[in-house]
């Protein structure tokens, strides 16, 4: 028989314990030897008769008992388990975030389409397309063929190659210097103080535009990004190799070759600090006639290496020549302005600013062994250096290529200059300039600015990066910055009188990449003409900023469309060409 609370308080003297701790009247029932609630009610009971009273039945709070230590263990460890998983949790993330980093994406290939969501308080005077070209190139073997009966990590110069010469093999090209053909005072042009300091005066500060006013409103700039359906997913090239890969009809196992070795045994002769490895592995990428004596070395300095990361690509300099070309033709009055104000009737004139050691000049100009099929007008290349040898070599290279004397005419000139002496596709007056004596080398016109032409039809913009550095920039690879990065300068001899009133006294200038731009919009894009004349190519790095980019070309007065263009060689983005001008189709990517 179970008893009740009431029956165990009226057995003996337990009133004081019913009267301190009065239960509810509800009939609860407890089984003999229960525990009920240890720290409220230690009532138990060996059989149901046991009447002796329980002194403390309502222990002080004491320390918990071993059982509730385990629990209390347990929790904790349970919960530092959790931290610990959490911290895991955390430190993965942080580095698949480095990961990312390291793989971040160029701006160009990460920036997403914003043509149908402009803020209501931004204004959108220009929009950017993007596009991908991408050219296939025959290996030209910088990599050789594993061959597995040759020990890779022998020290040998050959290792890791399929059987070839072990014998260093230099080319025609490299001519060995004395001390004698060092870079002489004139080999580098320099405008005069009289025009920098003018140039000084009428320049106005230059900067970025952030911001517009619009019906009396200030709005921010936007740069509307429209992708064209040639930059969504992988190249064709990649997947095709993925295609065979998982087939496994790729059998083909290369790796890279020491000492430039591209498995045709003619190793790099240069010092790597000026020519490194990997640029002279892939010399027939810049120039295909490379070995026929082609110069990319400067004959006058053996310690100046920058052509050797500074020319174009003859594969991506060919399709720049051929789309720049193709932009100008498609502007409504180029005919009739090309057969009444050209500077020779019926062709077209184009100025490569930078022209180096002639890559893309030479490009221009074997366009126009397309003309005798009907193609193009007659194209006119204008290449301007200020460095007298790297012109040399230029017109060594062009004569390689048997480029036709009247198509190329090398102008030994600072670019800065040479821009200002343009308005609107024009000439002005170049009286007040340095004029250089004018001779034929290899067998073309070499001079100063008297050579310039009467008329422009578009400008191909290619100044230095700032080195090899510019993917290691604190941008990093999706912001190179052509206010910062691009940087030329134009300075006068520091001997040189200054003007007859004595007030001259600027000697050095410096351009950025954003104000080239400028010059180059105002020298060739003539935006109050009908036909809306002229046509400008950026050639940039890959990892680009487009934005700054678009804001540079707002503050040059380009309106309308310009398209960043990506150049991409056997699967690689090489390099990025910017299109300015009426010439850009606009309804890319519908």
């Amino acid at each position: 028989m179970v008893d009740t609370i009431d029956k165990v308080s009226s057995s003996n003297s337990h009133d004081d314990i019913i009267a301190t701790h009065q239960l509810p009247s509800t009939d609860i029932t407890i089984a003999p030897s229960t525990t009920i609630n240890k720290r409220k009610l230690d009532t138990t009971s060996s059989n149901t008769n046991d009447t002796t009273t329980n002194d403390n039945p309502l222990p002080d709070e004491g320390p918990p008992s071993s059982s509730s230590n385990k629990r209390r263990k347990k929790y904790k460890k349970k919960k530092n388990k959790g931290k610990q998983q959490q911290n895991n949790n955390k430190s993965k993330k942080q580095q698949q975030h480095a990961k990312y980093i390291k793989k971040q994406h160029n701006w160009i290939e990460s920036c997403s389409e914003s043509i149908h969501r402009i803020p209501a308080n931004c204004v959108a005077p220009l929009t950017c397309i993007v596009t991908r070209v991408e050219i296939e190139e025959e290996a030209l073997l910088p990599k050789g063929k594993v061959d597995t009966s040759i020990d890779n990590t022998s020290s040998g110069v050959n290792s890791g190659k399929v059987g070839k010469s072990n014998d260093i093999i230099k080319p025609s090209s490299i001519q060995v210097e004395t001390d004698a053909k060092k870079q002489q005072p004139n080999n580098i042009a320099r405008p005069t103080q009289a025009f920098l300091s003018q140039y000084s005066k009428n320049r106005e500060p230059w900067k970025i535009l952030s911001t517009m006013q619009v019906d009396n409103e200030e709005k921010k700039v936007f740069i509307p990004v429209k992708r064209h359906s040639s930059t969504v997913g992988p190249t064709e090239w990649t997947k095709r190799r993925k295609r065979q890969q998982q087939s496994g009809s790729s059998k083909n196992t290369y790796v890279h070759l020491p000492n430039g070795n591209n498995g045709d045994g003619i190793l790099n002769p240069y010092p790597t600090s000026v020519v490194p490895d990997k640029f002279w592995a892939q010399r027939k990428r810049l120039f295909s006639k490379y070995d026929e004596g082609i110069q990319i070395h400067s004959v006058d300095d053996n310690d100046d290496g920058e052509m050797w990361y500074s020319v174009t690509p003859e594969s991506i300099a060919n399709h720049v020549a051929d789309k720049m070309i193709n932009m100008i033709l498609s502007q409504g009055g180029h005919q009739q302005s090309a057969s009444s104000s050209s500077s020779i009737g019926g062709s077209i004139t184009v100025l490569d600013v930078f022209c180096g050691c002639g890559g893309n000049s030479i490009a221009f100009a074997r366009l126009n062994t397309k003309k005798k099929e009907g193609k193009y007008p007659r194209v006119k290349v204008i290449a301007v250096d200020n460095n007298l040898s790297r012109l040399k070599m230029a017109a060594n290279n062009a004569a390689i290529y048997k480029i036709d004397k009247n198509d190329i005419i090398f102008i030994h000139a600072d670019a800065v200059q040479v821009l200002n002496h343009f308005n609107k596709g024009k000439l002005i007056d170049t009286k007040s300039s340095r004029q250089y004596e004018s001779h034929q080398y290899a067998g073309y016109k070499l001079g100063g600015l008297d050579l310039l032409p009467n008329k422009l039809d578009g400008i191909f913009l290619s100044p230095p990066w700032g080195g090899t550095e510019y993917a290691k920039q604190e941008a990093g690879k999706s912001g190179f910055d052509i206010i910062t990065s691009i940087v030329v300068e134009s300075s006068c001899l520091g001997d040189e009188m200054p003007d007859s009133d004595g007030t001259s006294t600027t000697t050095a200038v410096k351009t950025n990449g954003g104000e080239l731009l400028s010059l180059t919009a105002k020298a060739v894009l003539n935006d109050e003409s009908t036909t809306q004349e002229g046509v400008i190519a950026y050639f940039l790095p890959r990892n680009t900023d487009g934005i700054i980019l678009g804001q540079s070309a707002i503050s040059s007065d380009i309106n309308g469309t310009f398209e960043m263009e990506q150049n991409v060689v056997n699967g690689k983005v090489k390099t990025i060409t910017a299109y300015f001008g009426s010439g850009v189709d606009d309804k890319q990517g519908d």
